[in-house]
Order: C-alpha cells, then structure tokens, then sequence
C-alpha cells in the first residue's frame, strides 16, 4: 500500500514551467523577465548556495537543475512540493514548479491566470495552458485528468 501511495504521489507532480524563449513577438499580461527575483540568464555561481544539485533536464543534457524544496515555498495560495531552476551554459533559463495535489494545482492555475490573463488553451480536453511572450514562454500542465 506505501509503495502504491508512493507511485501516485510521484505521478501526480504538476508543473508551471516558465522559460526563456526565443524571439517572440508581443509580450503578455505581467510577463515575468525570471523568477523569484533572479532575472533570466542569472549565474549559476551567484544562486547556489540555497539550492541542491538535481540532475539534468530530460532532452537536453547541457541543462542543468537545482531544487529548492521545503517549507514557505508559494505561488499564489498554492504550496508548492519544489521549485526546479534550469542553467544552461551556466545562466538561468528555466523554471519549474512543482505541486502534489488537485487542490493546489487548482490553486497555482488561479494564480497565473489572476498574474498572466487568460493564455491559451493547449488541448480542451486537457490541462494545459501557454502564455508566449517576447521573453517568457510559461506552460501551466496538470497530470490530473481533468475531464
């Protein structure tokens, strides 16, 4: 039984992915130049020293990751389980954040719709929302089957 609630509890991780992008045009409702007071393309040297050392992003092994997990960590009302950030060649391009429950994916979904506007609706059939900037593409995505 601890192994199945183990199981569910990895499987249900639901992430707010924020990112650097490439030259896009127009910018979003509140659209963010970085995270948590680090701006996009912040050294890794200077932020290390409250984050441990997660492994490398999935696709692109010249990312690599850092985790911040434990209490007080909010976006909105939402607690989240971690925060991931991305370096690539050693500067911040990515951020994730990470929730263990429905209820505060629902909470984090409120909160970005409230920061960022309405996005647009990947799949209807499907939690996922992408907001695209001129700096910052953010893709809100729920393991939870919605439906």
């Amino acid at each position: 039984m601890r192994q199945l609630r183990s199981r569910a509890i990895a499987g249900i991780a639901i992430v707010i992915i924020l990112f650097l992008s490439g030259a896009r045009a127009g910018a979003f409702q509140g659209e963010p130049d970085g995270y948590d007071g680090m701006s996009w393309g912040t050294p890794l040297d200077s932020v290390t020293v409250f984050m441990e050392y997660a492994g490398t992003r999935g696709g692109t092994p010249d990312t690599v990751v850092y985790r911040r997990t434990g209490g007080g960590l909010m976006f909105g009302a939402a607690h989240l389980k971690a925060i991931e950030y991305g370096f690539t060649v050693g500067k911040l391009t990515v951020v994730t954040l990470k929730v263990d429950s429905l209820l505060q994916y629902l909470l984090m979904k409120e909160e970005a719709l409230r920061r960022f506007g309405p996005g647009r609706e990947a799949d209807p059939r499907a939690e996922r929302f992408i907001w695209e900037g001129g700096r910052t593409t953010i893709r809100l995505v729920s393991a939870f089957d919605m439906s």
